[in-house]
């Protein structure tokens, strides 16, 4: 939990062993990457993402597969404690479903395909520019800044765009008009959905 009050604890635990992990923005993005590629067999992808998240070639050498499941789950819990628009991770770096009754929601964000609307967003309302802040802008500050992005800036409006339920709307010039707005900015394998009938 983000508290002001409160360093941020960039340390996990190991058989009594702490290993610092490096939680800048890109640093915490290039591995969740890395647990996503699906080229890469499913231990290689782990092994990859200690070693970015460790900044350590050579620490799964120290670490058996136990323990590095293990570092692998503490540090995905760490990357999860301020999700981005409450999206959290699972331990192979894509968004953890949401159950459909209690939230209708798709994945609202990609880090790849949205990456200049968050650049812009983050110029135009913080006068942050995320290419410099490479390797300096911890990733609990990038997650409190994106989700606190004001609704004048076009990334705000494109989550707010990606979020809204067409069943929820009754003007039909309206609903026609979301509809093709969410299949503008729609992300890929994502449906537009109303009264059970899919769009896009």
């Amino acid at each position: 939990m983000f508290k002001l009050n409160d360093l941020l604890d960039d340390n996990v635990q190991i058989d009594n062993k702490d290993y610092h992990v490096h939680m800048a923005f890109d640093n915490v993005m290039d591995a969740l990457d890395a647990l996503s590629d699906l080229e890469m067999n499913q231990i290689t992808r782990m092994e990859s993402f200690i070693e970015i998240m460790l900044q350590d070639d050579d620490i799964c050498d120290e670490l058996d597969f136990e323990n590095q499941g293990e570092i692998t789950q503490l540090i995905i819990e760490k990357i999860n404690t301020e999700p981005i628009e409450s999206q959290p991770f699972d331990v192979d770096g894509e968004p953890m479903p949401k159950a459909r009754a209690e939230n209708n929601e798709d994945n609202v964000i990609s880090f790849d395909i949205d990456a200049k609307y968050i650049y812009a967003a983050f110029m135009q309302s913080y006068h942050l520019d995320l290419i410099e802040q490479q390797g300096k802008l911890h990733w609990t500050k990038f997650s409190a800044l994106l989700n606190a992005l004001p609704d004048d800036t076009l990334m705000r409006q494109i989550i707010d765009i990606r979020k809204t339920d067409l069943s929820d709307i009754k003007d039909k010039k309206e609903k026609s008009r979301m509809k093709k707005l969410k299949r503008q900015f729609a992300l890929p394998d994502s449906q537009l959905e109303e009264g059970g009938e899919n769009y896009g």
